[in-house]
């Protein structure tokens, strides 16, 4: 994950984007990544609090660095429209993931399942949201080097 904020980070830079916007793009999914790699290291299963710690730095560093990436993106020119908004759409996943988590926090039988499916959704659509921006970098790097 750090490696595709590198290169989303670098992407919008080479597009003129604003820096000072890019680099607090960055801090979020910095801290989110590191949550990411933080809950594969502590399983629900063995310590619950370090767990909710480290998924509480992914999903809220998440809901920051999709709203960032998004302001980016949508001020850069040369950077589709359709791009910078669908970071907004996962952002959206993230909140309603977060709204359900806590909800259980103080009633576990209340959205249980509802914040089950939210979270596999909101994956789904975050995977689909990277696989776009590398396939959109990539694109741009090609389109880049025949250029003469």
């Amino acid at each position: 994950m750090i490696c595709f904020f590198l290169n989303l980070s670098a992407y919008l830079h080479r597009k003129n984007g604003n820096t000072f916007l890019i680099y607090i793009s960055f801090i979020p999914g910095l801290l989110s990544s590191i949550g990411t790699f933080f809950v594969g290291v502590f399983p629900y299963t063995v310590t619950q609090e370090l767990h909710n710690i480290s998924a509480s730095l992914f999903f809220l560093g998440g809901f920051a660095y999709c709203i960032l990436y998004g302001i980016a993106e949508w001020v850069t020119k040369g950077v589709s429209k359709l791009q910078a908004s669908s970071g907004f759409i996962v952002a959206l996943f993230f909140l309603l993931f977060i709204i359900f988590t806590a909800i259980n926090y103080f009633n576990p039988t209340i959205a249980l399942e509802q914040s089950h499916i939210a979270e596999w959704i909101l994956i789904c659509v975050l995977m689909s949201w990277i696989i776009g921006h590398e396939a959109s970098m990539t694109r741009d790097k090609r389109v880049k080097l025949k250029e003469p």
